[in-house]
């Protein structure tokens, strides 16, 4: 397994995920420390984590970093670095984009807002790259990687995990 990427936090990200995370607030109640400053704003590199294993290559994008709060709208800037992060990909590829949620509920169903994110990263690929064929699929919390609670308490760092976006492909 080879493993590539960091996944540094900018200070408003790193407190934002950290008060949502630790269950200190809701996340859609918590006050930006900074009102003018989103997640859309921040700088989005890097945002992923690549490991390949096998002859799959798969790439987690940090949902904390791309996304708001229940938004999939992404900033032009994440738009450009998603990319980029597909400058590497076999021309005319295979390509899933699946997008994970934590098991916090969502107003509008964890499904429905995996899905959006993970179509609006798809949307981002294929601007980039028109020639690759691209599934993509929203599966809510139902795959997490890591335990969303531990012996019946909240863990905020699990939750974090499993709020991604994968992209996978071959080679």
């Amino acid at each position: 397994m080879r493993r590539t990427g960091t996944r540094p936090l900018g200070v408003a990200a790193l407190c934002a995920a950290l008060l949502i995370g630790a269950g200190a607030a809701r996340a859609d109640d918590v006050i930006s420390l900074d009102a003018n400053i989103t997640a859309m704003d921040r700088n989005v590199t890097p945002v992923d984590d690549r490991v390949t294993e096998g002859g799959t290559t798969t790439i987690t994008l940090e949902s904390d970093i791309l996304f708001d709060f229940g938004s999939a709208e992404l900033s032009e800037v994440a738009q450009k670095k998603i990319g980029e992060l597909v400058g590497e990909i076999p021309e005319g590829g295979a390509v899933s984009v699946d997008g994970h949620t934590d098991d916090v509920p969502y107003h509008r169903g964890n499904d429905v807002l995996s899905q959006e994110r993970a179509q609006a990263v798809a949307d981002a690929i294929a601007a980039a790259r028109p020639d690759l064929d691209l599934t993509v699929t929203g599966h809510g919390d139902a795959d997490p990687v890591a335990p969303n609670s531990k012996g019946g308490e909240d863990n905020p760092e699990g939750r974090a995990e499993n709020r991604r976006v994968e992209i996978r492909y071959d080679g």
